[in-house]
């Protein structure tokens, strides 16, 4: 009975929807909408959807929902257009010193793309050396462990949260939503089945620096994650910051796949607030004769298509891809790269060996990959 659901609210606008969604969700209870299976005698209603929790959550929500009530103007945020229409970052950490300046860096980014951001705290249960046989003691030994590391994780994202409140200058904190969220299991399972849910804009990750072991997630954890959802990720190396430049330079790498148009799209609209300069490139290893031919074709599409963005596509000349991006990077000032998430070409193998590693951790340059 306790997994039963229980009707908690009649929703009438996506924008409260997804208000009191975040408020209840950043409190540990899971919200579920439906319009459909609805309890005897309800009347069934097209332009209305039902917010149900979990019977063993119900008593709790209903508290939070009457403080929501208390404290917000609830029909100012039923008929707010501007919140159905914020994009979404959700920013996965581990709380390591490092998180603070990623966190600025996602709300400087959701203050220039008109977003909301979402911290998702990421945390594992203590292991226990299993005796051969489970005593009740033994049994009462790892509930109490697990309540104790539940609670430790509560507390340290709390005081995450007060402490980011201090360390972001005022005007930034109070033009953007931020919301947190905790969840237990492994970052790649979490982000996964978070990502589900929330369906985000981007993934924003801080990456790790092999060298100093600085920053939130290994190399590896990033390739996982990528693999794993279908929403597009950006890399941020720890030192990064966001500028904030007038114009910026981004290096769009290509491999001259059809797909990879999808991709070109969606950089195009996430880069909408910003004046930018797109360079599509291509890291030429000498390895195809069929290149400039495809070059040509390119150009092509991206002056039929693309003709206000005034894209052109060029071989970069290099002994090896890495080098090429490299090279490339310190040439043109690039704040940005970007790329597709194509499995089995050259230029994803090679993000996926190498790239991850070395560019995004020792350079400041953030990457942004899409999935294809």
């Amino acid at each position: 009975m306790e997994n039963q659901l229980i009707t908690l609210l009649r929703i009438t606008t996506t924008q409260l929807g997804s208000f009191v969604k975040d408020k209840l969700e950043s409190n540990g209870i899971e919200v579920f909408f439906t319009n459909q299976e609805l309890s005897l005698g309800d009347k069934y209603n097209p332009k209305e959807v039902v917010l149900k929790v979990k019977a063993k959550h119900s008593e709790k929500a209903v508290g939070i929902l009457l403080q929501i009530h208390k404290d917000y103007d609830l029909d100012k945020i039923k008929n707010d257009t501007s919140f159905g229409d914020l994009k979404k970052i959700l920013v996965p950490v581990k709380l390591s010193k490092d998180c603070l300046a990623l966190c600025k860096y996602a709300m400087r980014l959701a203050q220039k793309t008109h977003a909301e951001v979402k911290v998702l705290y990421t945390y594992e249960d203590p292991t226990f050396n299993e005796p051969d046989r489970h005593t009740a003691s033994w049994e009462k030994y790892v509930k109490m462990e697990l309540k104790e590391a539940f609670q430790k994780a509560q507390l340290k994202l709390v005081n995450f949260s007060k402490e980011l409140k201090k360390y972001m200058p005022e005007e930034l904190f109070m033009s953007v939503k931020i919301h947190y969220r905790m969840l237990k299991g492994t970052p790649v399972n979490v982000i996964t089945e978070a990502c589900k849910r929330y369906h985000p804009d981007i993934i924003l990750m801080g990456t790790k620096n092999p060298k100093t072991a600085d920053g939130e997630f290994k190399a590896k954890t990033l390739v996982k994650v990528i693999e794993n959802t279908k929403f597009p990720v950006l890399a941020v190396p720890v030192s990064a910051s966001f500028k904030g430049k007038e114009k910026i330079n981004v290096m769009y790498a290509t491999n001259f796949y059809e797909s990879e148009t999808t991709s070109l799209d969606k950089l195009l609209k996430i880069l909408e607030p910003f004046d930018k300069k797109i360079h599509c490139v291509h890291i030429d290893l000498h390895d195809d004769p069929d290149h400039e031919k495809k070059v040509k074709e390119l150009n092509a599409m991206l002056a039929e298509k693309y003709a206000e963005y005034n894209i052109k596509c060029i071989l970069f000349e290099s002994d090896n891809i890495v080098n090429g991006f490299d090279e490339f990077v310190e040439a043109n000032d690039i704040d940005l790269i970007s790329l597709s998430k194509v499995k089995h070409s050259a230029l994803y193998k090679m993000f996926h060996q190498d790239l991850s590693t070395k560019l995004v951790a020792n350079k400041n340059i953030p990457i942004l990959i899409f999935p294809v």
